[in-house]
């Protein structure tokens, strides 16, 4: 009788344990938020297929960034591409760069690209084409 009354104990302690931990995250949040005036963090703008064009001074394409999706969040400054898709124009190449997922600066001169991030130049007239793969790129893209 002893090992079923402490079998019973023990099963309505982990009951009330994960109550209580299932509650207690919900029961600190709302006061939390009406403390501090922070509000949840949620996107102002979503964009499905954006499209970026970057001319030169001659009307020539410097860059095209398009992507599935672009979501941004005020409060962050952070802007969030999904599926980014950059194509280079240099003088003497492109190169073209696809990510999983791409991040904005604020002021929108570099893109941080991650997840599996490849990176395709065509020839040039003294080095052949080249193919890099790799999981995080920074691109400082050309202001001039």
């Amino acid at each position: 009788m002893g090992w079923r009354l402490s079998r019973l104990l023990l099963l309505l302690g982990l009951l009330l344990f994960s109550g209580l931990f299932w509650w207690l995250p919900e029961a600190l949040v709302q006061p939390a938020l009406a403390l501090t005036g922070a509000r949840p963090i949620r996107a102002d703008y979503y964009i499905d297929a954006p499209r970026l064009t970057a001319m030169n001074r001659f009307g020539h394409p410097r860059f095209v960034l398009t992507a599935t999706r672009l979501v941004h969040f005020p409060r962050e400054k952070k802007t969030i591409l999904f599926h980014p898709h950059l194509v280079q124009y240099g003088e003497h190449a492109v190169t073209t760069t696809t990510a999983d997922k791409g991040f904005v600066s604020p002021h929108g001169h570099v893109l941080i690209m991650r997840g599996d991030v490849h990176v395709f130049r065509t020839a040039t007239g003294r080095v052949g084409p080249t193919h890099v793969k790799t999981k995080t790129l920074t691109v400082y893209l050309d202001r001039t």
